[in-house]
């Protein structure tokens, strides 16, 4: 009796493992995909980002300037605040890190066993302090030695590195107008602006040095599956000349 209530049990589980419960972590990976495309526009346009803000400001939710783009969108699709909140959050923004360029957030997710397994990205290695620093050193190696992209001037005294300063950089204020060209409307030398600029330079080139292609299962599977089909297609030809 109780083996066979185990049984019947078990394959109910597998009715809504593989239906219910499948159909629904789709829908919700699809709902991430929407969010993580978003993010890529907001994090592009200021204009959005000010939009976003209110808009949530509309809706009763506090909007702070430490609160996370990611947590934002999250809050204005999903509304109310929970610990799934939080792991839809965190998936997010281990993505904007990790996901390969030529993948889907979706493969993505299914590739790390489901939300839940990404949410537990363990956050090791340097502190953030050791993190911007390292950053910054990769950022002078690099931004010393790169190509201009403008044209050379000579800087103003506000443009000039600071005088016994940390970094032989300064920072400027740029105005995009609306023929499209681009004017220095302000300049600082200030050694903590500098360092700022730096530190997410050394990101930047850091993103750019990490976004070489990866293939998932799928594509893995999709070339597979053409390598087949070209193997066939190559011995129907042979079988046509031979037959000739």
């Amino acid at each position: 009796m109780l083996r066979a209530e185990i049984k019947r049990l078990h394959n109910q589980r597998v009715v809504w493992q593989e239906g219910v419960y499948k159909r629904s972590n789709e829908a919700l990976y699809e709902i991430l995909e929407g969010c993580h495309t978003l993010l890529v526009q907001l994090r592009a346009e200021l204009k959005l980002r000010k939009q976003l803000n209110e808009a949530l400001e509309k809706e009763g939710f506090e909007v702070r300037s430490n609160t996370s783009i990611e947590l934002k969108v999250v809050r204005a699709i999903f509304g109310a605040e929970n610990n799934r909140i939080h792991a839809y959050t965190r998936v997010l923004q281990v993505a904007k890190k990790e996901l390969p360029k030529n993948w889907t957030l979706k493969e993505w997710i299914e590739e790390r066993d489901g939300v839940e397994e990404v949410r537990r990205t363990p956050k090791t290695g340097p502190s953030l302090a050791e993190k911007a620093k390292e950053r910054r050193s990769k950022a002078e190696a690099v931004l010393y030695d790169t190509d201009a992209i403008g044209s050379r001037f000579k800087p103003s005294d506000n443009l000039q590195p600071l005088e016994g300063g940390d970094y032989g950089f300064s920072v400027a204020l740029v105005r995009v107008d609306g023929d499209g060209k681009a004017a220095i409307v302000f300049g600082s030398n200030k050694n903590a602006l500098v360092k700022a600029v730096l530190t997410e330079a050394g990101k930047q080139i850091e993103d750019d040095a990490g976004s070489a292609d990866v293939p998932s299962k799928q594509s893995k599977k999709r070339k597979e599956r053409d390598a087949v089909l070209d193997a066939e297609d190559q011995d129907f030809d042979a079988d046509i000349d031979l037959a000739a």
